[in-house]
């Protein structure tokens, strides 16, 4: 109901106002709510719309109580970890120990991550405040506020089993056949790193990076924006003797080494110029993506951790920023290669939007 009334009192208050021009392409939502007194009509209306006597809904929950309570036992029961699976949809109960074991094995991988004795948030912080501080015309006073004034929240790392992947579980599927499966614990199970971060310090940098890199995008000649896409681009007509052909790259988000990221950036900007606001300069835009890679901190298991190769997989920029850089080198691949086919080719790499 309040929310009605503002939005009520906003209409009129905006009514006969000319729409001022903004060019920020973020903002932090505005509280602002005008006062009474500006037009007796509205003001009676609102007044006798919040004294309007409200019925409560009843709501009938579709659960019974005895499966609420499995809900609730299954939600507290530490001794488990449920998580969806990568791929599929399926639904995975694993072994808390196993799940902490199979995450370990992951971050004692010192060539992604390393441990760090403290929490960094503040001084990524003190780092953010001082890019922002350096390039004061980058930025409207709405996208600065944007920026630097929000509560922050160290990210968390979490990891989806692969179970599609996983021999062992292929295996028990097969001769089980059931909707339900059972097995022990794998051994060959992977799973794919989340670093959870919706309130981390570089969160809202990298959505504001990821709002002017996308444009970029569609100058890949091989991006594919999703499937439907991807159908738009299928010729019309084949020869008999084509092949369609897919490549996956491994572990994709967190093999791409930093330097080349830069490099990419760079190289795309410098490009098409033309397609980013010139208030965002080069170094602005090089210098907020080495923030957001350098300053990749999360917390597992009573412990810090500090991602030092790759982007996290659950930051804002990563897809645009995996696919600018698959571009380059498909762009560099062009130009190293000679072809020998007479015939064109047609190939496509997809990167993930999300």
């Amino acid at each position: 109901m309040l929310k009605f009334c503002r939005r009520l009192r906003l209409t009129e208050y905006f009514a006969d106002k000319e729409s001022e021009e903004d060019d920020s392409l973020v903002r932090n939502k505005s509280t602002f709510i005008p006062n009474t007194g500006r037009n007796k009509c509205l003001d009676d209306y609102i007044e006798n719309l919040s004294n309007y006597p409200l019925t409560p809904i009843k709501v009938n929950h579709n659960l019974t109580k005895g499966e609420k309570s499995a809900l609730q036992n299954l939600r507290n029961d530490k001794s488990i970890v449920i998580k969806q699976a990568d791929k599929g949809g399926a639904i995975v109960i694993m072994d808390s120990d196993y799940y902490r074991i199979k995450v370990e094995e992951q971050l004692n991988d010192s060539t992604f991550y390393s441990e760090i004795p403290d929490n960094i948030d503040h001084l990524v912080k003190r780092r953010m405040n001082t890019v922002l501080n350096k390039y004061t015309t980058a930025t409207t006073e709405k996208e600065y506020d944007y920026l630097k004034n929000f509560e922050r929240k160290t990210s968390n790392f979490y990891g989806l089993p692969k179970i599609h992947k996983s021999k062992e579980i292929q295996s028990a599927i097969n001769s089980q056949q059931n909707e339900y499966i059972k097995g022990a614990k794998p051994t060959d199970l992977k799973l794919r790193p989340i670093i959870a971060g919706p309130a981390s310090p570089t969160h809202r940098l990298s959505n504001f990076l990821d709002i002017i890199l996308k444009p970029l995008c569609k100058y890949v000649p091989s991006y594919i924006r999703d499937d439907i896409d991807f159908l738009s681009h299928l010729p019309k007509i084949a020869p008999v003797h084509a092949r369609l052909v897919s490549f996956d790259v491994t572990s994709l988000y967190t093999n791409i080494p930093h330097d080349l990221g830069i490099e990419a950036i760079q190289y795309w900007v410098a490009k098409h110029r033309d397609a980013i606001p010139n208030r965002f300069t080069v170094d602005f835009i090089l210098d907020s993506t080495k923030l957001i890679l350098e300053n990749n901190s999360f917390y597992f298991n009573g412990k810090n951790y500090l991602q030092h190769r790759g982007t996290a997989m659950g930051t804002k920029f990563a897809p645009t920023y995996a696919t600018l850089v698959m571009g380059f080198l498909e762009q560099r691949l062009y130009q190293e290669v000679q072809y020998k086919h007479t015939e064109p080719l047609f190939s496509s790499i997809f990167v993930p939007s999300d």
